[in-house]
């Protein structure tokens, strides 16, 4: 996008020929969140676009910089990136980090650039926001088809 690209620019003229030591891809969003037959094509977009492409994309643009310094690049995970839960799109998106990070570990150990993995659990985040967590669900739930309702029942998620 035009702001990593900027963003990556004004890198490249602060850091001039030492390139980058350091990047940390720490963005992530949880919602929309609901079982997987309740999301719809652009609920999965949605995340993987900020916890996966915005990553990559980032990483991407600041490669040549890391590598010039023999940085590291830290991405931030989760656990749900190894066992995964319902929930959408969050989970893939994690699942997508890992195996990205374990590529490109590979693929920068010949520059000397290291790639490490932060798999946090369940901490206060807007991430794990229960109130947040339980609108998007809700919003899911109002707009599916009164069929699809059905085949969960009234009970599985109460007014």
């Amino acid at each position: 996008s035009d702001s990593i690209r900027r963003a990556a620019e004004w890198v490249q003229k602060e850091g001039g020929e030492k390139g980058l030591f350091g990047l940390v891809n720490n963005a992530g969003v949880a919602n929309p969140i609901g079982p997987t037959e309740w999301m719809d094509i652009e609920d999965f977009r949605q995340v993987m676009a900020v916890n996966a492409f915005g990553a990559i994309e980032v990483t991407l643009a600041l490669l040549p910089l890391l590598k010039r310094a023999r940085g590291r690049v830290v991405n931030t995970s989760s656990v749900l990136g190894r066992i995964s839960a319902n929930g959408g799109g969050y989970c893939m998106s994690k699942f997508c980090i890992e195996a990205f990070s374990d590529s490109l570990r590979r693929d920068m150990r010949h520059f000397g650039v290291k790639v490490s993995i932060v798999e946090p659990g369940f901490f206060k985040t807007n991430v794990t926001n229960l109130e947040s967590l339980e609108a998007s669900l809700r919003q899911r739930w109002e707009r599916l088809e009164p069929s699809t309702r059905s085949s969960y029942g009234e009970h599985f998620f109460p007014q």
